[in-house]
């Protein structure tokens, strides 16, 4: 979204949540968030898919908040928004 008058970086993202951020600011912490990220998925909570529990978690559900298998994160795209938000883990911005 680009408003009128605004300057290069003001351009607005909006989350799979529905939150707005400036575009500079996401490029800018796109590394950090990532590494969070990986740091969430590692633990052993986390490497579990929250459907099946098979090992090795590769999508979440954001307003979920749980991360599922490649499998599952294929079914909960399938249920549609107003039931999951689902989200690749790897190399997409706005977390």
């Amino acid at each position: 979204m680009k408003m009128a008058g605004s300057k290069p970086g003001d351009e607005l993202w909006t989350s799979k949540l529905g939150n707005k951020y400036r575009k500079i600011d996401v490029e800018v912490n796109h590394n950090a968030n990532m590494a969070l990220l990986q740091k969430m998925r590692s633990e052993s909570s986390n490497r579990l898919c929250a459907e099946c529990g098979k090992d090795g978690t590769i999508w979440s559900s954001v307003n979920l908040g749980v991360f599922t298998c490649m499998r599952c994160g294929s079914l909960h795209r399938a249920l549609g928004t107003h039931v999951s938000k689902p989200k690749g883990c790897t190399g997409t911005y706005l977390w």
